[in-house]
């Protein structure tokens, strides 16, 4: 029997991803105490194997060797004891913090779920009185002429940007045998031919026989064409969308006249309240999210031994007990018959085999942590743009295994983050471009979404792509991005 599928609501969709990233940190925090908690106690076995040693000199040197190693190891445990206090403090407060931020997490998310629900009312009784509105605006010549304009202006940027961006695909094919020319690249990237090229006359001379090897003088017009033209095709595409954002705006205006005079004047005000509401929480989550995404790496890099504190005491603590003197004691132990010293020895034995047990357990953690750490940013990617596709309308309806089935694989690792955003799209392609009625005259989402801060692309829902645009500001090169189009330099390509 095949299993019928139920249908959830897109905000029921962006609850079931809320919830899956509280887990996901959830874990990480708990990996993250298991690993620090490993680390605690390979230090504290460290500091009893010490002891076993000094035990062990009691034993068997004479009284200034015994004297000189025990006073050797009391310090290096007392001074590694100190740092290790110290580190416990900072990765006490990391991770205080990381608990306020989980908590101002969720707040925001509820916050921004009653911020959309008023939003959604406001727009429910808008919608109600679409058709009595646009019945009047059909027959409105200035509201026409502005509607040609504003089509226009539309097509005209969206032709630009087609351009650009094949534009921008010719440069990525066409300039890929340049860029992994070395020598090209060599004297390109030193300006080789123009008057930024500074080098001294044994340089030069070298240089002038490279490029007369590979022909520089005839490719170099080629590639700087290559470069040239995409970025003259995207400022002049940039320069279009900035206008048909603008006559779009003239005629969001005489919608908005049309609906206060039919009587929704309060609840359009409701309606770009709460957009603004939820746009001001999005900013909010996003630093939130950053500043955690910061503090979770410091953390991880604080229990998996990175941390410079902590590999200093156990520098301390190893040091001491790698002394040539103690390997020779703990080997002429074990070669006697003394109850005394086999005792000590085992007790050595013992501890490094748990040692052993705990750096292993510590690996592990430290393998998943990195996993989820991984995955958190990749969910969070997804977050994004399903908000700013406007897949968390009341309106759109996904099939349930999006956040069950499939949803599972993608934290599995079975999936890639790309595929899995892969299939919200193609769900939503299949639903068709809308549902349900709309006040505006661009019932179909923006790929930036009410929230954002720039409707350029109006009336295209969000077309298929691996390119995540959330803009992280403050970890990986080149994350930073704009909510303006969708050419975005972004947190990663999946």
């Amino acid at each position: 029997m095949v299993r019928r599928r139920k249908k959830i609501s897109g905000p029921e969709a962006l609850r079931s991803l809320d919830r899956a990233l509280d887990e996901i940190r959830r874990d990480e925090k708990q990996m993250t105490r298991l690993a620090a908690d490993a680390g605690a106690r390979i230090a504290r076995l460290r500091e009893i194997e010490a002891e076993q040693f000094i035990a062990l000199a009691e034993l068997r040197l004479d009284p200034a060797r015994k004297t000189e190693i025990s006073g050797e190891l009391s310090r290096a445990e007392k001074q590694a004891r100190s740092i290790l206090e110290q580190h416990e403090g900072q990765l006490s407060k990391v991770g205080g913090r990381l608990d306020e931020i989980d908590a101002e997490l969720r707040a925001v998310g509820e916050k921004r779920a009653e911020a959309q629900s008023v939003y959604e009312q406001a727009e429910a009784e808008l919608d109600a009185l679409s058709d009595e509105v646009f019945k009047g605006l059909k027959t409105d010549e200035k509201y026409q002429a502005q509607l040609a304009k504003s089509d226009e202006a539309k097509s005209i940027a969206e032709h630009a940007l087609k351009k650009t961006e094949t534009a921008e695909a010719d440069r990525e094919e066409k300039g890929r045998p340049y860029r992994e020319d070395p020598l090209f690249m060599y004297l390109w990237e030193s300006g080789y031919g123009t008057s930024s090229y500074d080098a001294n006359n044994l340089v030069r001379f070298f240089d002038k026989k490279v490029a007369n090897l590979v022909r520089y003088h005839d490719a170099k017009p080629n590639f700087a064409m290559l470069n040239e033209i995409p970025m003259r095709l995207r400022e002049h595409a940039e320069r279009l969308l900035a206008a048909a954002d603008k006559e779009h705006e003239k005629l969001k205006k005489l919608e908005d006249k049309a609906f206060d005079a039919a009587g929704g004047k309060s609840y359009r005000l409701n309606s770009e309240k709460a957009a603004k509401q939820i746009a001001k929480l999005d900013d909010q989550q996003l630093a939130l999210e950053d500043e955690r995404d910061g503090l979770a790496r410091q953390q991880s890099k604080m229990t998996d031994g990175g941390d410079s504190a902590y590999q200093e005491a156990v520098s301390i603590l190893t040091d001491g007990l790698q002394r040539e003197t103690l390997g020779e004691l703990y080997a002429n132990a074990r070669q006697t018959s003394s109850r005394e010293d086999d005792l000590i020895v085992r007790k050595i034995d013992a501890v490094r085999d748990e040692i052993a047990e705990q750096e292993e357990d510590m690996s592990e953690a430290k393998t998943r942590l990195k996993t989820l750490g991984s995955r958190r940013r990749e969910l969070e990617d997804i977050e994004w743009e399903f908000k700013k596709s406007r897949f968390d309308d009341p309106r759109m309806k996904f099939d349930d295994d999006l956040v069950e089935d499939l949803l599972g694989e993608f934290l599995k690792g079975a999936i890639s983050a790309a595929g899995y955003w892969g299939h919200w799209q193609d769900a939503q392609k299949a639903m068709g471009l809308g549902s349900g009625k709309s006040r505006r005259r661009k019932p179909k989402r923006t790929k930036s979404g009410p929230w954002s801060k720039g409707n350029l692309d109006f009336g295209s829902f969000g077309t298929p792509s691996s390119d995540f645009s959330r803009p992280r500001r403050s970890s990986r090169k080149g994350s930073k991005g704009s909510r303006k189009h969708s050419n975005f330099k972004t947190g990663g390509k999946f």
